[in-house]
């Protein structure tokens, strides 16, 4: 498909990343095409704001490299940059695991705010970032696919990467971690995504969603009370 839509994709990627080339297979209807290697960075919403600016093109879309924009949704988002009545469009993510659609849980029903205009947008938080837009925002049918994680031990190894800066950002806000926090909320995550949002249904791999969503969880607040101490350590030696 030639290049026919006035837009800049930026795409997040790894170091030898082997789904990179799905994601700009996916994008080849872009004018622009943005890649940013990501390994070593400790606040994507910096990052993600700074290759903002690069970008040459009115309209931005934000794609990770283990992503890829639907061929169905290519006419919608040439639609939505004809009409110009929006600045900003929120999209559908489904995320695929060991082949299989991921229906529940939290994962189940994703919506995230990824393609918006260049002068609107700005992205907020380190880690699970989010953009705001200055301005309208809709819903759409546009769809990505999300091949979440190659095996469990890279889901533990992103799970636990993610947790770090979460804690490490919680500590610039000078939040304090609490230990019936430490207890209580890994568990009500666990029952959230398992239960109460039907991640059962997705067989073993709801359970290792629940799993790893709850680990994040407890993860954080154990790497909070490491930077506290840490701290205190320092202070007193």
């Amino acid at each position: 498909m030639s290049s026919t839509v006035d837009i800049s994709i930026i795409i997040l990627f790894k170091q030898r990343d082997e789904k990179l080339q799905q994601a700009l297979d996916s994008s080849k209807f872009a004018k622009e095409i943005i890649t940013v290697e990501n390994s070593s960075i400790i606040d994507f919403s910096q990052v993600r704001n700074q290759v903002l600016k690069k970008a040459t093109y009115p309209w931005v879309f934000f794609l990770d490299s283990d992503e890829v924009i639907t061929p169905e949704s290519i006419a919608e988002i040439k639609k939505i940059i004809r009409n110009n009545q929006v600045d900003g469009v929120i999209i559908n993510r489904q995320d695929v695991f060991y082949n299989q659609i991921i229906k529940y849980g939290e994962a189940g029903n994703i919506k995230l705010l990824r393609m918006g205009k260049k002068d609107k947008m700005t992205w907020k938080r380190p880690v699970h970032e989010v953009a705001i837009i200055n301005g309208i925002v809709e819903d759409s049918n546009i769809k990505i696919i999300h091949q979440a994680h190659s095996s469990i031990s890279d889901f533990l190894t992103s799970v636990t990467s993610y947790a770090e800066i979460e804690a490490k950002y919680r500590a610039s806000l000078n939040k304090n971690p609490n230990i019936l926090q430490l207890i209580i909320f890994p568990i009500i995550k666990f029952i959230h995504n398992y239960l109460l949002k039907k991640g059962f249904l997705d067989g073993w791999r709801g359970f290792s969603y629940a799993l790893m969503m709850s680990l994040h969880s407890f993860n954080v607040r154990v790497f909070q009370y490491e930077l506290k101490y840490q701290r205190n350590h320092a202070k007193t030696a």
